[in-house]
């Protein structure tokens, strides 16, 4: 009898269990009806679409979300992580406030450039100055200040190159030659004329920053699980960044041995070396990946933006006698004495950058930790701040008539007898620091480049003005393509220079 009370005891309970889980299925089901458990799911599909077109449809999408924000924060899904992007003066100046263990470029920028596997191991904190940031002082102050010593050295080296590569004709790969004369020019200025002379170390610090957006882009379209496995391999494809890396490093182990010490050496080399931590020392094997850092955002923006520059200069031919007067007078002989100045030049480098930003995001931060904006708008950690740069670049309430070409824009008005500028604010430089133009930063990390990029982007420009007829061979084609929130040059272009008659 016990027996049976007890098998049927359990039966209850078993029974109860199942009909407080039907109840419990009811329920649910009741509040995931089927239109929800489709929203949700056609949700999720979307969301995996527009990471599948992302590298096609990026800045398209960011312009559009932008636009129709009219100011306020937008949050967009990318491959990395959800993005908030914010365009007002106040959310910049959070951004611009955080501390370094809030917000981190250099853990975005992990997340993009895959260091680990693309820079011959480079893996950085995420937390920005934990082992030191002398390169700061090194190309902010040092290199800046030394600018104009380096102006005969230069112009004799962009002449030399220039020849070099288009031998007795007129033509050469637009890209190709731009890019070669932008290596050299900044090789000679950061490693001292020693090492120009050796092909095979020149010729890796060409193609350094190709071979690292190259492998970079393989991994980031792996799948995340593929990505250590294939990361593994990509070094063995790698072999220039080995060369330069291993030519880095045996520079830096001459310099520290050297028992010269009279021997001066006015190179960023030297400045990194003396502005390194003296406690925790680098090894020299350190202060080449610093340099292989600082390499990679200096060459890829000279270079590609310089290249931007020369394009609308076929495009817009008229600018060509303005800009011949303006070195034919006193500002050449200043900028050649001091390294600042040619301000036509300057604004028309100005307005190529704005016309065509090679990058339509900046200020990417990661977050460390949870961050909330002024306004309440909240970022979770792992999410990512950005500043959609390119929209506010065509916006017209930055920029009146946006979408009008006007080299000199940015000239101080007086240059041609007028009173009022075209920007509301006035007369701006190239170099200049603002909450509208943020294609250097924004805080404390700023480009401390941005002076030398300046002084080699108008040394080459005075060259090309001053000697060529620039032009497209095929007119009608665009000479740039879009890839994720970047604009490319596109390769196999084109472009004769005529000697000047």
């Amino acid at each position: 009898m016990y027996l049976e009370s007890s098998v049927l005891n359990n039966r209850l309970v078993a029974l109860g269990c199942c009909a407080l889980l039907l109840w419990i299925l009811k329920a649910k089901a009741q509040a995931l009806s089927l239109p929800v458990v489709l929203k949700g799911l056609e949700k999720r599909v979307k969301n995996r679409i527009a990471l599948v077109k992302y590298p096609f449809t990026a800045k398209q999408t960011i312009q559009e979300a932008i636009t129709q924000a009219k100011g306020s924060p937008v949050q967009l899904i990318s491959p990395e992580s959800l993005v908030t992007f914010v365009t007002s003066s106040k959310h910049i100046k959070d951004i611009a406030n955080a501390a370094n263990d809030e917000l981190s470029l250099h853990a975005a920028a992990k997340k993009i450039l895959k260091p680990e596997y693309t820079m011959n191991g480079f893996n950085w904190h995420d937390k920005r100055g934990v082992d030191g940031i002398g390169f700061v002082r090194a190309l902010r102050t040092l290199l800046t200040n030394h600018l104009p010593h380096l102006t005969a050295s230069i112009r004799k080296l962009i002449d030399d190159t220039f020849k070099e590569e288009l031998g007795d004709g007129v033509s050469a790969n637009a890209m190709h030659i731009i890019k070669t004369v932008a290596t050299k020019v900044t090789a000679y200025s950061f490693f001292g004329p020693d090492v120009m002379g050796d092909e095979k170390f020149m010729d890796a610090a060409l193609y350094y920053n190709h071979d690292v957006m190259l492998g970079s882009e393989v991994l980031r379209l792996c799948p995340q699980f593929l990505e250590p496995i294939v990361g593994t391999f990509i070094p063995f494809f790698l072999r220039r960044q080995q060369t330069f890396y291993y030519g880095l490093t045996a520079i830096f182990e001459k310099r520290l041995s050297d028992p010269d010490k009279s021997k001066k050496h006015d190179d960023v080399f030297q400045w990194i070396i003396d502005t390194s931590p003296k406690t925790n020392t680098w090894t020299p094997g350190r202060m080449a990946f610093e340099i292989m850092a600082i390499w990679f955002g200096s060459v890829e923006g000279l270079s590609t933006t310089l290249l931007f520059a020369v394009y609308n200069l076929c495009s817009h031919p008229e600018y060509m006698i303005p800009l011949r007067e303006e070195l034919g007078g006193k500002a050449a002989d200043d900028f050649y004495k001091t390294g600042e100045g040619l301000p036509l030049m300057d604004s028309f480098l100005k307005e190529s950058s704005r016309w065509t930003p090679v990058e339509s995001v900046s200020t990417r931060r990661c977050a460390l930790k949870d961050f909330t904006f002024f306004d309440g708008t909240h970022v979770k950690k792992g999410d990512w701040i950005c500043v959609p740069v390119g929209a506010m670049l065509s916006d017209a309430e930055n920029y009146p008539q946006p979408d009008v070409f006007n080299g000199f824009r940015f000239a101080d008005p007086k240059i041609f007898d007028k009173e009022h500028s075209v920007q509301p604010e006035g007369p701006s430089k190239f170099t200049d620091i603002s909450d509208k133009w943020q294609v250097w930063g924004t805080g404390k990390i700023l480009c401390p480049g941005r002076f030398f990029v300046g002084f080699a982007m108008k040394h080459i420009m005075v060259h090309i003005v001053n000697n060529y007829e620039p032009e497209l061979v095929d007119k009608n084609s665009r000479p740039t393509l879009n890839w994720r929130t970047w604009t490319l040059p596109k390769p196999g272009v084109k472009m004769n220079f005529q000697p000047r008659v």
